[in-house]
């Protein structure tokens, strides 16, 4: 079992280092041939915060393990949705901007709802088990491409401001200084991240060498693949010691070890003032899950997995559903204490569940 552990730990490293040489040596390619941040942003680093799950899915999916790439991709976005966003709100109540309400929440919530429609073959197909197939698949892919080419369009024909900021409260001195980095969506979430990027890639010399970016995605490359391999493998070895099911395994340890990165970097941005960043992040990586990484992995092989079910389709559908419709109805506008409250006693409900349910 140590063997295992190690495999997995050391596979999770892996894949986040390889995430961040990929993305930075990524980010100062485009740059150097005059791509704008935002399309960076919607795309290279968008597509680089959820290399790690993308990986983890698509080997498990070439491993004929599909209960892992499912299990992994549903309890990572339900432990961002609930526990991640939940403490970001205990930490530091902040506001869910315009556009965060009106485009990319609905959005995150079609995307939740079609991969339950696509996965419960078992409540929507009357089968006799869950299973995504390859046309699924293909129609999540799909709707990704029209997400992204939605995103891109939207936020090049618009500046990316919330549109009641007129209407509302003025903010306090302790909120002036973090107020534009709260009022962002999701492509300007990104677009940050690319500048930041951008920015430790300017710090070292070595780094505004062209070859230099080249060997950074090269080796990045060979650091997730060698991570995706170990961590599948671990949590496959863990999964038989315990008497574990696959998906078991894959809602809690790997979800919870490839998520609780977005929990460092999200609950340090919310004490920095940047809550609107990490928010905006953890919400495109979400729909990234839901719909690509799902995708690709059901291209490889249909991904079964009969032990994930209702409950966990629809906690990821209702986490998403609250996060959109709770800040309609506030006042404020913000995910405060109260609300962080429920959504992390509602993630530890949904663990208990599945711990008892084995």
């Amino acid at each position: 079992m140590l063997h295992d552990i190690i495999f997995f730990v050391l596979g999770l490293v892996l894949l986040v280092l390889g995430a961040n040489y990929v993305t930075d040596g990524a980010v100062a390619v485009a740059r150097r041939f005059k791509v704008s941040n935002l399309i960076i942003g919607l795309t290279v680093v968008a597509l680089g915060s959820t290399m790690p799950d993308i990986v983890v899915c698509v080997e498990s999916a070439f491993q004929d393990k599909p209960a892992l790439a499912m299990g992994e991709v549903i309890g990572a976005n339900i432990f961002d949705l609930l526990l991640v966003v939940g403490i970001m709100g205990l930490v530091r109540p902040f506001k869910v901007s315009g556009i965060m309400r009106t485009q990319d929440l609905p959005i995150l919530f079609i995307a939740s709802a079609a991969l339950w429609i696509a996965g419960d073959s078992v409540l929507f197909d009357a089968a006799h088990h869950n299973v995504i197939n390859r046309s699924s698949g293909i129609m999540l892919i799909v709707i990704f491409v029209f997400y992204m080419w939605f995103m891109i369009l939207s936020s090049k024909n618009k500046q990316l401001q919330d549109p009641d900021d007129s209407d509302d409260e003025v903010p306090s001195s302790e909120e002036a200084g973090s107020s534009q980095s709260e009022n962002v969506g999701i492509a300007s979430a990104h677009s940050t991240k690319c500048e930041l990027s951008a920015l430790k890639a300017d710090v070292a010399k070595l780094r505004s060498k062209h070859w230099f970016s080249w060997v950074m995605i090269v080796v990045g490359l060979g650091a997730l693949v060698v991570g995706g391999n170990w961590v599948v493998d671990g949590a496959s070895g863990l999964a038989l010691k315990i008497g574990m099911s696959q998906a078991m395994v894959a809602l809690t340890v790997v979800a919870i070890g490839n998520a609780l990165p977005d929990l460092v970097t999200s609950v340090t941005a919310t004490v920095k003032g940047a809550s609107g960043i990490a928010f905006g992040n953890i919400v495109g990586s979400c729909i990234i899950n839901a719909l690509l990484t799902i995708g690709l992995s059901a291209l490889v092989i249909p991904l079964r997995a009969d032990s994930i079910g209702f409950v966990d389709f629809i906690t990821l559908v209702g986490a998403a559903a609250l996060l959109w419709i709770v800040p309609l109805m506030v006042k404020s506008r913000k995910i405060g204490r109260v609300f962080g409250i429920v959504l992390t006693l509602l993630y530890v409900a949904y663990m208990v569940f599945t711990v008892v349910r084995g």
